[in-house]
């Protein structure tokens, strides 16, 4: 019960704000505020089962909370692990399965580990909050999903401008820190006719935060593939 009326609460909130649920088109926001900060420690090995450590990086990733809520809520709330139903709920130990060059890295399923699993806490899926923000540049953060209304857990960064993916997945994030290494990770190569990376790579940890005061990002903030300098 309090799932559904957290559920309700949060598309009340949505609509009261004048988005559209599933619309392609809508006008973009005045403000790109950053509301929370998700930290990622993130591990390259040459598999899983290795002990050495290839390379390390943290990623940081500011959360659109203002703009998207509902998405962003079930995205805090994985990073800071929470246990639904025997289920723990965490992207702790959760490997980046697919790696496209030249478009995204991919991650997210801490259900199966291998890119087949997807749950969200409203449930197995959730609805397309919005297409308000979109994958302009390299470095943005968005939902994967299988079709219309199936998002769950499962999210990728992309690597350079997407903006055919717009009107399909929704956008609730931006890389701050770390574009870099995510380049670096988007270079590994993968198993012939697959996006399976050859090597092991895989979050180690990683919690999210509200940020206080709250920032905006800038125009020119939203076209760099870079890390963006927040003051």
């Amino acid at each position: 019960m309090a799932n559904q009326v957290v559920f309700a609460a949060l598309i009340a909130l949505c609509l009261a704000n004048g988005y559209v649920y599933g619309a392609a088109s809508t006008p973009p926001p005045a403000r790109y505020t950053i509301t929370h900060e998700a930290v990622f420690e993130v591990i390259v090995k040459e598999n899983i089962h290795a002990t050495e450590i290839l390379s390390r990086g943290k990623i940081v990733i500011g959360l659109f909370g203002e703009i998207v809520p509902m998405t962003v809520l079930n995205f805090v709330t994985i990073s800071n692990g929470v246990v639904r139903d025997g289920t723990n709920f965490t992207f702790d130990n959760s490997p980046f399965h697919r790696v496209v060059k030249d478009f995204c890295v991919q991650t997210g399923d801490f259900l199966n580990r291998d890119g087949t699993g997807s749950v969200s806490i409203y449930g197995t899926k959730f609805v397309d909050e919005n297409f308000i923000l979109s994958h302009r540049s390299g470095g943005w953060v968005s939902m994967a999903n299988y079709g219309k209304d199936t998002n769950g857990s499962q999210w990728f960064i992309t690597l350079v401008p997407a903006r055919w993916l717009d009107g399909h997945h929704v956008v609730f994030g931006r890389v701050l820190q770390g574009m870099d290494f995510v380049q670096q990770l988007g270079e590994i190569d993968t198993y012939p006719g697959t996006s399976l990376p050859q090597k092991y790579i895989g979050i180690l940890h990683g919690f999210a935060k509200e940020v206080n005061p709250r920032y905006d990002l800038s125009p020119e903030d939203l076209f760099t593939g870079e890390d963006i300098i927040v003051d």
